[in-house]
């Protein structure tokens, strides 16, 4: 019998003498409800404590405001410290507060790509066209396709003014954030991508507009990453008291009251219940990562059944142009939420929208994860494997694999390797058939210039991106290959 069995076997047994527990039962059991609602009330919490350390971690290094920009101008490298950032774009990363500014006005340049969240990691629902409804998307997937045009954030319950033309999404929280994507066509020009993003302006729909301010922050390093110990619950209540109150999830914010955060209120842990609040977080923390290494073992998860990838949200088994969950991780059948799913999702990466899960061949994106090779061990810095992708990697825009350090899940952070990811613009030698062959691990196959390093000592995981998936994606005509181990 394991030492946990005992725990288990010790709860269950735990004293009763005629229906009422014993003094010690009673503590044992309530310690045991307040630690096991704290690890629940981590993992339901996990998309805004990702969301609100992000936030916090761009106000330390590019300030605060609506009008205040991240931009990844040399693009993102491993000394930003967030889960799982895309290489081989130009990030812009903006927060925003209702309750400061009023509503929001967006005027959004041609061929922008970018998407709008709450502050619970879900999509701001915008106007029905067409009979089509979109959630979070701006620009190419967005409303104005790539136009251009004029959006409104308001608030829920708004009845004021809406600007001819303006298509209006609207928030249930007064964060909102807001992130748009540049891309350029060479690695060596990245100005396309920069001034994609600093093309778009966000000024409140009354008052006075303040300048933008496009901070420059590739060479800065940062820390946007969210905890997993006690504190993680401070940040948490810090959240819950400027917010509004959600509508969404009541029992779940009775668990959250149960544990002595609500609204209006005063949270003030004991020390005992503070040592829990420390164990839970880092218990829940390595649920979620557990989660995440193990998702090809979730029903639906894999991209193809022979492989380890895995989707962000999971598909159709029979039908790659469809996906079993919606932009929050609900079944589209039952409603009900994929707790595994999100908790995938959020603790290794961030952002969603319509469009980064549409089934619109050339629209949007498709993202793979690979915890595991080609034998189903997990992937180790400390070793070196090939991965192969067939000729023609199916994206009209660009495709890209990069890898990133297993328990931050930020790029993999090795001495001389300023980005963790090779993609279609970098000069990646083919094979005689048009193959692709890549080589991840401490140091490169003799020869090789196609290769991405790791760290000794240190899991690692990867993503590839499809930007604008061709149809021979969705009809499963091609197929990413594992990681194989090499000597």
């Amino acid at each position: 019998m394991t030492e946990s069995t005992d725990r288990y076997r010790e709860l269950a047994q735990a004293p009763l003498e005629g229906g009422y527990p014993t003094p010690e039962a009673a503590r044992t059991l309530q310690e045991e409800a307040y630690f096991q609602r704290a690890v629940q009330t981590w993992l339901w919490s996990l998309p805004a404590l990702n969301m609100v350390a992000m936030k916090k971690g761009h106000e330390r290094t590019s300030g605060v405001g609506h009008n205040v920009m991240a931009v990844y101008e040399k693009r993102l490298k491993p000394n930003t410290v967030i889960t799982t950032p895309n290489s081989d774009v130009i990030y812009g990363l903006t927060f925003a507060d209702l309750a400061v500014s009023g509503p929001l006005i967006i005027d959004a340049p041609p061929k922008l790509q970018a998407l709008m969240d709450d502050f619970w990691h879900r999509p701001l629902t915008g106007p029905e066209i067409d009979g089509r409804r979109y959630l979070g998307d701006v620009g190419i997937p967005g409303p104005d396709h790539g136009k251009g045009g004029t959006y409104l954030i308001v608030p829920e319950g708004y009845t004021g003014e809406v600007p001819d033309g303006a298509f209006v999404f609207t928030s249930p929280t007064n964060g909102v954030f807001i992130f748009v994507r540049g891309f350029f066509s060479s690695v060596d020009d990245l100005a396309p991508g920069v001034a994609a993003i600093e093309g778009i302006t966000i000024r409140p729909l009354n008052g006075e507009a303040e300048p933008m301010r496009f901070e420059h922050v590739s060479d800065v390093a940062a820390d946007a990453l969210f905890a997993h110990d006690a504190s993680s619950f401070d940040l948490l209540d810090e959240f819950i008291q400027g917010e509004t109150v959600d509508s969404v999830d009541p029992y779940m914010h009775g668990m959250l009251a149960a544990i002595g955060i609500r609204k209006g209120g005063t949270f003030a842990p004991t020390a005992r219940q503070r040592e829990l609040l420390d164990q839970a977080a880092t218990t829940a923390w390595k649920i979620a990562k557990t989660d995440a290494a193990s998702f090809d073992e979730h029903p639906s998860a894999r991209w193809w059944e022979d492989r380890h990838w895995v989707a962000h949200v999971l598909t159709h088994p029979d039908d790659f142009m469809h996906t079993l969950l919606d932009e929050q991780w609900r079944d589209r059948t039952t409603g009900h939420t994929d707790v595994v799913a999100k908790a995938h999702m959020f603790v290794n990466h961030y952002s969603i929208s319509t469009g980064m899960m549409t089934s619109v061949v050339g629209m949007g994106a498709k993202y793979g994860n690979a915890y595991k090779d080609a034998d189903g061990q997990f992937l180790r810095g400390e070793r070196t494997y090939r991965i192969d992708l067939p000729p023609d990697p199916p994206a009209n825009l660009f495709w890209s694999i990069t890898v990133y350090d297993a328990e931050t899940a930020s790029g993999v952070d090795a001495d001389g390797q300023e980005y963790p990811s090779l993609n279609g613009m970098n000069d990646v030698p083919l094979n005689e058939d048009g193959s692709i062959s890549l080589f991840v691990g401490p140091n490169p196959p003799e020869g090789a210039t196609n290769w991405l390093k790791t760290v000794p000592g240190r899991g690692w995981f990867s993503l590839y991106r499809f930007y604008g998936p061709k149809q021979e994606f969705f009809d499963r005509e091609y197929t990413v290959g594992d990681f194989i181990r090499v000597e």
